[in-house]
């Protein structure tokens, strides 16, 4: 009995977890909390990205990093740099964020490296919470997606179609 009780409330618990998830890749949640974090940090340094943006990147940094790992990973470059002086107090979804994105913006990923990351691209189990959108798919790099409104929007009302005029 306290076995099934202890599996009911730890089942519980991941459900819960995966309700205030902002995204679940491969099954690493990734919180709402951290999305708006990182947002609120980036947006206190002057970095005007939107929250969309910052799922996003948050999403394709480990599978990013996953790419570029065999070679060595990448390394923090300057720009990395300068932006982590600008948030000195950065959480750990923050810094994810920025290697990311100064790993994009670097343009050193090599053809076989872009290769791999776009193969577990399409590998990944990737979950979006509604609140954010959903998955676009993308031929264009270079990250090949995006986060954007679910159609149909299910948090905005549709208007009821204009009635015909009678004759």
């Amino acid at each position: 009995m306290a076995g099934a009780t202890a599996v009911a409330f730890l089942g519980g618990c991941g459900f819960q977890t995966r309700q205030q998830a902002a995204a679940v890749v491969n099954g690493e949640v990734i919180s709402q909390t951290d999305v708006q974090t990182t947002y609120e940090q980036l947006q206190t340094a002057r970095y005007d990205f939107t929250e969309n943006v910052v799922l996003t990147a948050l999403i394709a940094a480990p599978l990013l990093e996953s790419a570029v790992a065999p070679s060595g990973g990448w390394k923090p470059d300057e720009t990395y740099a300068q932006v982590m002086t600008a948030i000195p107090d950065a959480t750990e979804s923050t810094k994810d964020f920025v290697a990311a994105v100064s790993l994009i913006q670097s343009q050193t990923m090599t053809p076989a490296q872009m290769e791999a990351y776009r193969t577990d691209l399409q590998k990944a189990e990737i979950s979006v919470n509604p609140r954010f959108g959903e998955i676009v798919p993308s031929d264009q790099g270079p990250v090949y997606f995006s986060i954007g409104p679910s159609t149909p929007n299910w948090i905005k009302p549709v208007a009821p179609e204009a009635a015909a005029p009678a004759s």
